[in-house]
């Protein structure tokens, strides 16, 4: 993957942006031995049992209040467990302890110690608690793989729309959003307007129509044909047939052919691996999630992109980022073992090479 630096000492354009910070996330500062308790979805999961079960009471979203430690709850853990246990071919050895609290507690480092390097959480679905096995994809952290599409305009008439279908198809397979649907950008749009009368003269022409641009000029009227337009529904056949007029457009359209495969019903969303495993209903900060750091953008290099880019950095510095992650909730009656696919690892290689070839 290439590094980028931060938007001050960046002097070539990024394929994509890397924070250049040294404190690390609360996932990546944490060892496989801190997986447990520590990186459990609810505060309770996360003390010692005592001897007499607690009374715990959690509040969902809906405002319904649920006490999860419960025998129903403790006996679908165990039932849970000993079924994945058994897909693995060993025997999980439980002890009960002396109440709820120490069995659920119990329950969990048992079946922690035979998963080997995957995750285990405890996780509350509306009344009943279940285990969930996760583990992350590779992807560099505070990465934005961010598909600058102003290259849009410099391609003859045949290309261009080729590139749209493929762009619109590739975005909505993946559930990717445009800076026309992105909050960060509205709120960006609305702070530079009111900065414009502090600005010199000519950052201040200069501004307003980047912002005009945005809001309802070319930048807009881009993004929603990409959004809206796609005139080869069959890329495949559209793409064995366009002659390239040069090693541009020939690169191009390869990268095109290999990006195929992240297209179609049949094809899983990015956005489906962004996992939240450190999930926390009364934190203080929100993480970046997914669709903030895979979108679709008009240009890396103008205000717009390096405002989104600060304000996310600054986000970081108090939270984290949602990273792919390949997550299954276990039940008394799951049939297979966890198994990670390719499809992140793939999707961020190929991102990067179309980066590159664009940017």
């Amino acid at each position: 993957m290439q590094a980028v630096g931060t938007l001050s000492s960046r002097k070539t354009r990024p394929v994509y942006h890397r924070t250049d910070r040294t404190r690390r996330s609360a996932r990546s500062e944490q060892k496989k031995t801190d997986y447990g308790a520590q990186r459990c979805r609810n505060s309770f999961l996360k003390t010692v049992f005592t001897p007499i079960a607690p009374k715990v009471v959690i509040r969902n979203w809906g405002g319904i209040d649920y006490n999860y430690m419960t025998g129903e709850n403790y006996e679908y853990l165990v039932k849970s467990a000993k079924r994945y246990a058994s897909l693995l071919g060993v025997e999980l050895i439980h002890n009960p302890g002396h109440s709820t609290g120490e069995g659920i507690s119990n329950i969990y480092d048992e079946l922690d110690n035979i998963i080997g390097e995957i995750n285990l959480n405890i996780e509350p679905s509306e009344e009943k608690l279940q285990f969930v096995l996760w583990k992350y994809h590779q992807w560099s952290d505070y990465t934005f793989f961010w598909l600058p599409v102003k290259f849009v305009e410099t391609l003859n008439p045949k290309l261009k729309k080729i590139t749209i279908s493929f762009v619109h198809q590739f975005m909505h397979s993946n559930g990717m959003i445009t800076t026309d649907e992105a909050f960060d950008v509205e709120w960006i749009l609305e702070w530079a307007m009111d900065g414009l009368e502090e600005c010199d003269p000519e950052d201040k022409e200069k501004n307003f129509k980047i912002i005009d641009s945005y809001k309802s000029g070319k930048v807009h009227r881009l993004m929603e044909r990409i959004d809206t337009k796609c005139y080869h529904k069959n890329l495949a056949i559209t793409l064995n047939n366009y002659i390239p007029n040069n090693e541009f457009e020939k690169e191009l359209i390869e990268l095109f052919k290999e990006g195929l495969q992240f297209i179609g019903k049949d094809k899983p969303s990015i956005m489906s691996y962004g996992y939240d495993p450190l999930y926390d209903e009364e934190r203080d900060y929100h993480p970046v999630d997914m669709e903030r750091m895979i979108r679709v953008v008009y240009d890396l290099d103008d205000f717009v992109t390096e405002w989104m880019m600060d304000w996310a950095n600054n986000e970081l510095r108090e939270a984290y980022d949602i990273s792919p992650a390949t997550w299954m909730i276990l039940s008394p009656d799951t049939t297979e073992l966890f198994s990670m696919d390719m499809y992140p690892d793939k999707f961020f290689k190929w991102f990067d090479k179309i980066c590159t070839l664009i940017g």
